[in-house]
């Protein structure tokens, strides 16, 4: 789990995963941040063994109370600031994440996002899904892997085939649910105020229409950037061109954080 830590830290940038990924799929754009005062923290999202009634959103749920826990191990005053990044299955954590805490949530990146109110699948793809979860052939693992790739090259490739390895098929098979029917917040416009991006690629899946259609309209303060030859995994594919664009991100924050505290001492 990579993590880095500044002498003076001005917040903390958490960095949650998608569907059978990890935290490891980060250290690459954690090694590139060299924006100074953060303190970044990628996650694994565990199991949810939840003994309350099954309904839309509780697994969802469970992961920002996780992502919430390990910002609490941080920062136990919650006082210092927080940017939020996910992808994939992750934004719709990482939205979750920023809803509840709007009092230190001051940023949220959301990369080659699934909608909070879920992904409709078509039955074939439903049947494909369903298979993948509980395969765990290095070789199924790849092929899945290669079809939302544009850089499939054999480091990107070997870091997500680890990443599906590692996840156990009931845990791929709750989170597949999870992504899939989403979350009744979802079906409104978002409460999160803070300033919103969100990082498009050449993904066939988390489309460029999609995000524009299904995910911007429900935020107040949202820009979308591109990243060029990514699919599914920005993050993964091109982490140099991923970091810049957080880099310049979190230096727009921190600016606004300035302009913000100068016009209250006016």
């Amino acid at each position: 789990m990579k993590q880095r830590r500044s002498r003076e830290t001005a917040g903390t940038v958490v960095f949650i995963p998608g569907y059978q990924d990890n935290a490891a799929l980060w250290d690459e754009v954690i090694d590139r941040l060299p924006t100074p005062g953060w303190y970044a923290r990628a996650v694994n999202l565990r199991h949810v063994d939840d003994e309350r009634p099954p309904h839309r959103g509780a697994i969802l749920d469970g992961y920002r109370d996780q992502v919430l826990d390990v910002l609490h191990s941080i920062d136990p005053t919650a006082q210092s600031p927080v940017v939020v990044v996910g992808q994939s299955m992750g934004a719709q954590v990482a939205e979750l994440v920023a809803a509840s805490r709007p009092d230190i949530v001051v940023g949220l990146a959301l990369i080659t996002p699934v909608p909070l109110a879920g992904y409709r699948l078509t039955p074939e793809q439903a049947s494909r899904f369903g298979h993948a979860a509980h395969d765990r052939t290095p070789a199924s693992a790849a092929a899945n892997r290669r079809a939302l790739l544009v850089n499939d090259s054999a480091s990107v490739l070997r870091a997500l085939v680890s990443a599906t390895l590692a996840t156990p098929p009931v845990t791929a098979v709750q989170q597949l649910d999870a992504w899939t029917s989403g979350h009744p917040l979802g079906d409104q416009p978002s409460t999160v105020s803070a300033p919103v991006l969100l990082i498009g690629s050449e993904d066939t899946f988390s489309t460029a229409e999609l995000i524009r259609d299904a995910v911007a309209p429900r935020f107040a303060d949202v820009r979308t950037v591109q990243v060029s030859g990514a699919g599914h995994w920005p993050h993964v594919e091109q982490p140099a061109a991923v970091a810049q664009i957080l880099t310049r991100f979190l230096t727009s924050l921190a600016r606004r954080a300035v302009t913000t505290s100068t016009e209250h001492h006016l």
